[in-house]
């Protein structure tokens, strides 16, 4: 005897606790193999597979979520672990390709030939949010003789992040930044050593995190910050500016200092050398 409902239930709309989940990953799978494979049907794997039947001429591929492993906690505030998701296509195919003493092609695509179409299809697709999908296994699964279905199975696996659903701490949380010596007891000068502008009218120093930087011109003549040049102290980038006494392609002696890089996570510094 069936549960009687004092009122009908119409279902509830399920909202992800984060925007990728199983069935935004699914739904991708099924619409790129619809994308790139006309030849026989594309669709998720049946609620009720006891009452599905296959009614396409040629055959089926159904997608279906096989499950997921977790990899190791990182070590946050926040739960975020790397999370590998696999996605069986199970192929039902009404011949493998050929007929006794008949064309290898034969007269339509066979299992084999969709078993490569999938593959080919998959393999290397990208998900936003998701590394590329590639192929785990192939196996054959059964023959239905009174039907005469040949069943096949790939399995496809692909990389996301788990995030912990919840909301952030009301205070700005550290977990990793970087922290730029200026002036203090890791600073580092470096004399003056030739360097030529590009035709981008730059010059990339090789370090960054630059101060007291000093361009002397052809014939010593010492150059002005913010007039002929400008410094990315930053980035360690020299620009010669527009009107300055410096051209592209032209030579000069640059010296600076730069400060060491440390960086930082919860509760530690590990000075970059």
């Amino acid at each position: 005897m069936g549960v009687m409902l004092d009122a009908p239930w119409n279902g509830v709309t399920f909202t992800p606790p984060t925007a990728l989940d199983i069935a935004t990953i699914e739904d991708a799978i099924v619409s790129q193999l619809r994308s790139q494979i006309s030849s026989i049907e594309i669709a998720h794997y049946p609620d009720r597979p006891e009452t599905w039947r296959m009614t396409h001429r040629v055959g089926t591929a159904l997608v279906m979520y096989k499950g997921a492993q977790y990899g190791e906690l990182l070590d946050t505030a926040a739960i975020i672990q790397q999370r590998k998701l696999e996605f069986e296509i199970s192929i039902m195919m009404r011949d493998l390709g050929w007929a006794v003493g008949g064309d290898a092609s034969g007269p339509s695509p066979g299992a084999f030939a969709i078993i490569e179409a999938i593959r080919t299809a998959l393999t290397g697709y990208q998900i936003p949010g998701c590394r590329k999908i590639y192929p785990v296994n192939e196996k054959f699964v059964k023959r239905d003789k009174q039907g005469g279905v040949w069943t096949y199975s790939s399995t496809f696996a692909l990389s996301t992040v788990a995030v912990e659903a919840s909301q952030p701490d009301n205070f700005p949380f550290f977990i990793k930044g970087i922290a730029l010596e200026d002036a203090g007891e890791s600073t580092i000068t470096v004399g003056a050593s030739a360097y030529t502008f590009n035709s981008s009218l730059q010059v990339q120093l090789p370090q960054g995190n630059v101060f007291a930087v000093s361009v002397t011109g052809p014939g010593g003549v010492a150059l002005i910050q913010d007039t002929d040049f400008a410094v990315d102290r930053a980035d360690g980038i020299v620009t010669a500016l527009p009107g300055g006494a410096i051209s592209a392609g032209e030579t000069v002696q640059i010296a600076y200092a730069y400060g060491e890089v440390a960086i930082a996570t919860a509760g530690q510094a590990e000075p970059t050398n």
